[in-house]
């Protein structure tokens, strides 16, 4: 407020005062991190990037998300021989980043990552992919991941197994999502990141978003990553889970391109390129990762040339296809992609048509006959080097489990055999417990596809021919054509536990044309063609005892 006085107006002067105000108080600073925005190999120079959800406090915690550290004491001791999961019995579970004055979680990348001490930078990457996944499926309409009582999930960095002797920790390069045990409301779902010979897993963006996303999409997914049909043993809810992991994951980059840092340290089909045209039944392995691509490239080949609304519809559709499948015991490739056909059809039919006309190129509309074509001189094996045979155990099922692939041969006429060659193996068992390993069975029909049926815990075959190949890595089996202009196998699987096979190859046996029937009755034959045929009806009936014998029992 000011005022004058006379005096002072005359002497040009004015006084002013003031009322003191208070203070305002600084704004709080922004929550950032420095991380690699994608992954070190994408974005090779870390970067302050803004937390895309606040954390609680000074940790890097979220009533969603939480990032740890697996911290090993320095005298903890070791677990029981195998004791692989959960990784917390070898090492505590320690919260290390913190933010300095400005806010930001600033502990630069660890240049010795297969040290031992905590890595607060993983940390912070592991909150910022996580809550970044997280903002996406928000924008997608799905506001809360989880119900408001359920713990956060926790991120988990710097994890080393036990190895199978116990005595010490090996690097592990792979992540795994370990959902809680079920009827715990306390227990929390965890996502474990591995690091490997110079790679950590909990750098990557991909991986973050790939195993956040196997998270977010649990609940509406089968318990089971195999199904069974008429057949056999279909890989589909495992290939539905990888394949939207993948897609999302993508989707959130803008990059097909997957795993590219985190392949240095595993498995080649840890590094996925889903702009790649994969076609049912050729891309089937049974292995989920490899199968994954029939989804994802097929979702991709959609999504790539669509504008942003566009896209943000499909992905919309994708994720409320899964959300409100039923049952989900019932879920398959072709199942959900129909759903999904119908879905656009109502909220986006400037994709649907082009969605019929891309699954049905890739042989996933309408249904994908889980049938290759064998041919003579040709060595089979599956798009990822072998052909994955489930045991019983993953079917989750006793006695003979089918195989998920079936193999035709068209036959030759004069053809009396056909022998079938492979070369099988299997992973060693887990220590300490009592599994029956890979058992490999050859299945034959003649002129049509084996059919299977289901009766609770065992399946049946209609198979011809029933036969167990002899021991060994290289294995053959012999089947009796009989006439038949086509003949249908499967390698099914007598074991518990999961095999492979690959080099499949077919070999065709020929004997004499049979005479054709006389118009008038035949002369006399020789008595040494009776003991001929007195001896070849033996063998025939030797054989037929022997294929009751191998059939399957009820």
């Amino acid at each position: 407020m000011a005022f004058t006085t006379a005096p002072l107006r005359a002497l040009g002067i004015v006084l002013v005062t003031t009322r003191a105000l208070a203070a305002t108080p600084p704004a709080a600073p922004t929550p950032r991190a420095l991380v690699f925005a994608q992954n070190p190999v994408r974005t090779p120079v870390p970067s302050e990037q803004e937390l895309p959800l606040p954390p609680s406090g000074r940790r890097l915690a979220h009533p969603w998300i939480e990032a740890l550290s697996c911290v090993v004491p320095e005298a903890h001791p070791l677990p029981p021989e195998d004791a692989r999961f959960p990784p917390e019995r070898v090492c505590s579970l320690q919260s290390t980043a913190r933010p300095d004055a400005r806010g930001l979680f600033a502990t630069p990348p660890r240049q010795d990552v297969d040290g031992s001490s905590p890595d607060a930078f993983a940390e912070a990457s592991l909150f910022f992919h996580a809550a970044a996944t997280l903002n996406y499926f928000r924008s997608l309409g799905w506001e809360r991941p989880w119900p408001d009582e359920k713990p956060p999930l926790r991120l988990v960095a710097d994890v080393r197994m036990p190895s199978r002797d116990g005595k010490v920790l090996l690097p592990w390069g792979d992540a795994l999502f370990v959902p809680a045990a079920e009827g715990d409301a306390r227990a929390h779902d965890t996502i474990w990141f591995g690091r490997g010979p110079g790679v950590n897993l909990a750098y990557d963006g991909d991986t973050i978003a790939h195993e956040v996303t196997h998270a977010l999409l649990e609940p509406f997914l089968p318990r089971s990553a195999w199904r069974l049909d008429t057949f056999g043993a279909d890989g589909s809810p495992g290939a539905i889970d990888e394949g939207l992991a993948d897609y999302f994951a993508a989707a959130i980059s803008g990059d097909p391109f997957l795993g590219e840092y985190a392949v240095r340290a595993a498995e080649p089909w840890r590094s996925r390129n889903i702009h790649t045209l994969a076609r049912c039944p050729e891309a089937l392995v049974g292995q989920r990762h490899t199968d994954a691509l029939l989804l994802s490239s097929a979702l991709w080949a959609l999504r790539e040339p669509a504008s942003p609304s566009q896209r943000g519809a499909l992905d919309r559709a994708v994720l409320t296809t899964l959300q409100t499948f039923q049952p989900a015991s019932e879920l398959s490739l072709e199942r959900f992609l129909e759903a999904l056909v119908t879905r656009l059809t109502r909220e986006a039919p400037e994709l649907a048509r082009s969605a019929q006309e891309t699954f049905s190129r890739r042989g996933l509309l309408p249904a994908c006959p889980r049938v290759l074509e064998l041919e003579p001189g040709q060595s089979l094996g599956g798009s990822a080097g072998a052909f994955v045979a489930p045991g019983g155990r993953s079917l989750r099922m006793k006695g003979l489990a089918p195989g998920l692939l079936q193999f035709h041969t068209r036959v030759p006429p004069g053809t009396t055999a056909v022998s079938l060659r492979f070369r099988s193996g299997a992973p060693r068992p887990p220590p300490g417990q009592e599994l029956t390993p890979f058992h490999p069975v050859v299945l034959a029909r003649r002129h049509r596809p084996l059919q299977w049926r289901h009766d609770g815990p065992q399946s049946h075959s209609d198979a011809d021919i029933t036969t167990v190949p002899l021991p060994g890595v290289s294995r053959s089996a012999r089947i009796e054509t009989e006439g038949a202009s086509d003949v249908f196998l499967q390698l099914a699987n007598a074991g518990e536990l999961d095999g492979w096979y690959d080099h499949l190859s077919l070999e065709f046996e020929s004997g004499p044309p049979a005479p054709a029937a006389p118009p008038e009755p035949a002369p006399r034959l020789p008595s040494s063609f009776w003991g001929w045929m007195g001896g070849a009806g033996a063998g025939l009936g030797a054989w037929l005892w022997r294929r009751r014998r191998r059939s399957p029992s009820a």
